[in-house]
């Protein structure tokens, strides 16, 4: 098997995982831990989006662009996250202490949220280090180091969910989280040592704070997007069994979105390394390269499976049609976005993806709130993706043609 699908089999494992893991406790311990313990983890992984600042796709510049080692890199991003653990430590203690004061009844537990929090920093040490190895390891090992994170949570609520322990949910997330930062930072320090010696190279940190914040505002919004749904369908009155529901749903449209997530490093590799702006009909040229026979009948198995094995595992009375196809149709639309935006981001489009990025947080909730006058959340919400991906994608594909002739637009 070439190195490219051996990646995508290994990013596949992890996407099962996480979808795993959210019906493991939806089964295990009902919608309402499952409705918890999505708002927990879907705030959890946009608190890290917005830790890291955008500096994730900086870095990639930094070490595509211009040419900055990996050595000098790893020494600027163990300083950052050296401050980034005492700011955490800080902040923890702050929470802590206003929310003995000001916590009010229907508040959710505050040990949940400090140990949550506690995950952040480590989650962004992971991040950050994930995207000093995309260049130097090559597509298996960054495969594998992607869904680390996701393999260490189902190892974690597997004996959470057995105990019945609903509210020790929150401790698997910091294990993983954890764990994922200590292998990440191993291969690290291992391709840093292996690359080629030479002088020390400075690192260009106005170059870097300026890519880093005009992706982080769009990482950032991509990220607080599911968080916000969620979140948007429980301040409507969903109560969290619906809010287990949504999430569960959530984790069929990102599937897709996971997909887009396996080929966008290869897509934004040849892409930054073109002298030439690449468009939609070579990346979908590249993607037809892949499909080779063998691949496409493992496709095919694997969505037959999928269709055998999911209503098996589906907690009972949540087989929701309009749930399962709404979200699957939007998780289709937002694969096709996230590859524009890959090209897009090569292109070096940073200012109008900041744009399109809080386009889908407002149409996303602004449609949610919308619709649920009329229906309930695990209704509205898949019809207001749905919607919300359809005017995305024609934004993208906008920005594409705005972006295809000069320079990138910024």
């Amino acid at each position: 098997m070439r190195p490219a699908l051996r990646s995508v089999a290994i990013q596949a494992a992890g996407s099962a995982a996480s979808f795993a893991s959210a019906l493991l406790v939806a089964s295990l311990l009902g919608l309402a831990a499952q409705g918890s313990f999505g708002l927990l983890r879907t705030w959890s992984d946009a608190a890290v989006t917005l830790a890291v600042l955008g500096l994730p796709q900086a870095l990639l510049h930094l070490q595509y662009r211009e040419r900055v080692p990996i050595a000098a890199l790893r020494a600027w991003v163990g300083r950052y996250l050296r401050r980034l653990f005492v700011f955490a430590a800080l902040a923890i203690v702050l929470v802590a202490v206003a929310w003995t004061r000001l916590a009010q009844p229907g508040w959710p537990a505050r040990w949940p949220v400090l140990v949550v929090a506690a995950a952040v920093p480590f989650g962004a040490a992971h991040l950050l280090g994930r995207a000093l190895l995309l260049r130097e390891v090559g597509p298996v090992a960054y495969a594998a180091v992607t869904a680390a994170p996701a393999l260490l949570l189902l190892a974690g609520v597997l004996p959470v969910g057995l105990a019945g322990a609903a509210d020790a949910l929150a401790a698997p997330l910091l294990l993983s989280a954890l764990l994922s930062a200590l292998l990440t930072g191993a291969l690290v320090r291992r391709a840093a040592a292996a690359a080629a010696p030479g002088a020390v190279a400075a690192v260009p940190r106005r170059t870097l704070w300026s890519v880093g914040l005009e992706t982080g505002g769009q990482s950032v919004l991509t990220a607080f997007a599911p968080p916000l749904l969620l979140s948007t369908a429980g301040w409507l009155g969903g109560p969290l069994a619906e809010i287990g529901i949504v999430s569960l749903g959530l984790h069929v449209y990102q599937l897709f979105g996971v997909a887009a997530a396996y080929v966008a490093p290869m897509a934004y590799d040849r892409a930054a390394r073109a002298d030439r702006t690449i468009g939609t009909r070579e990346l979908l040229a590249r993607l037809r390269s892949l499909l080779d026979r063998r691949t496409a009948f493992a496709l095919a198995g694997a969505a037959v499976l999928a269709l055998v094995v999911l209503p098996l595992l589906w907690p009972a009375g949540v087989a929701s049609a309009v749930l399962l196809v709404a979200m699957s149709a939007a998780g289709v639309l937002s694969m096709a976005v996230r590859l524009l935006v890959t090209l897009l981001l090569a292109r070096g489009a940073f200012r109008p993806l900041t744009w399109h990025a809080l386009g889908r947080v407002l149409l996303g909730c602004g449609l949610t709130a919308v619709l649920m006058q009329r229906w309930s959340a695990p209704v509205a919400v898949p019809l207001a993706l749905l919607i919300a991906e359809a005017l995305l994608l024609a934004w993208a594909l906008a920005l594409m043609r705005l972006t295809h002739a000069g320079p990138a637009a910024r």
